[in-house]
């Protein structure tokens, strides 16, 4: 059975000064916004590569790469864990970016050698990008943003009857508002939206960290 190569959900209640570049978002009034993704990479230097073409900012805290988007930093390494298996199949099924033009935007990746695969049913504003770790990021657009990408959602996938449950958890849990996506369930918090997909079968584990603050 496949598990993904997420190790968290991280969403802190605290940000170092390190990681300030950043540009978390304002911290609400449980003490919460978006913090980070930890990646478990079988290769580092190719995920590495990917995320500075797509738009990222490499900083080298204790000499181990983090790569800074606005909203979110990714770690690409998580000491002893192992990264077994992509995200699709995995209860965390895929995560999100919005740019300010796909189109633009998939070109430019396209040519710095990122995998890009095309929206459903060939949207034009929609694409994916697929880490060499089987990661899968939904790319959509605004065309009304000001900056080239920023991050914007994690998208959870799991059996129906467990949807209210891990909705109600995350709001109450972290102060996030709950509500709706086209017609599905959702959380809103500071600089990110927790999307809620039914499952039509048992979805592997994230990991047991997935929520563990930062």
């Amino acid at each position: 059975m496949k598990t993904n190569m997420f190790v968290a959900l991280l969403l802190a209640s605290a940000l170092t000064r390190g990681t300030a570049a950043a540009q978390p978002a304002p911290f609400n009034a449980t003490g919460v916004t978006m913090g980070h993704w930890h990646l478990a990479s079988k290769d580092v230097e190719a995920n590495k590569k990917l995320f500075l073409a797509m738009g990222g900012k490499l900083f080298m805290p204790g000499g181990n790469p983090l790569i800074m988007f606005p909203g979110l930093y990714i770690n690409l390494n998580l000491g002893t864990e192992k990264g077994e298996g992509g995200t699709q199949g995995s209860v965390v099924n895929h995560v999100g970016f919005i740019v300010d033009n796909v189109q633009a935007r998939v070109a430019q990746w396209k040519a710095a050698g990122v995998p890009v695969l095309p929206g459903t049913n060939n949207r034009l504003d929609q694409a994916f990008v697929e880490t060499p770790d089987g990661v899968r990021i939904e790319i959509l657009e605004d065309k009304t943003q000001s900056m080239p990408i920023r991050n914007e959602h994690v998208h959870f996938s799991m059996p129906e009857a467990e949807i209210p449950k891990a909705q109600a958890w995350y709001a109450k849990t972290f102060g996030g508002k709950t509500g709706t996506r086209n017609g599905a369930p959702i959380v809103d918090l500071p600089g990110v939206q927790l999307r809620f997909a039914k499952a039509d079968t048992k979805q592997a584990p994230t990991s047991k960290m997935s929520r563990r603050f930062c």
